[in-house]
């Protein structure tokens, strides 16, 4: 009897095809965590953008709207002035945007 060393056809195609799914599960995983980082760190900006402009609109609470400057320059806010819940009471509201992203800021101030 002859002895067969080696792979059938099949047991190679089984292989790839496993190794196959299993490279698209990675790089599918590999792509959703950069999105969620890069979210992340837009966010963290965002925050930290939005902190700096509300310290400045505490001290004077005004409407207005504008872009920040380099590096941050693609990010933009836009502030506005509500009644809030009590009367004596307006919300601060401070939009901070960077492209389709937005976050949104509210801050209690006196009339």
């Amino acid at each position: 009897m002859k002895k067969n060393k080696g792979f059938t056809l099949l047991e190679v195609l089984v292989a790839v095809a496993i190794m196959g799914g299993l490279l698209i599960t990675i790089i599918d995983l590999v792509n959703h965590h950069l999105s969620v980082i890069e979210r992340y760190q837009t966010l963290s900006v965002e925050t930290m953008l939005a902190k700096e402009k509300l310290i400045g609109l505490r001290a004077a609470p005004r409407e207005e709207s504008g872009s920040f400057p380099e590096p941050y320059s693609g990010y933009s806010y836009k502030s506005d002035i509500v009644n809030g819940p009590l009367p004596f009471l307006n919300e601060l509201v401070l939009t901070v945007r960077k492209g389709r992203d937005k976050t949104v800021f509210k801050m209690m101030i006196g009339k």
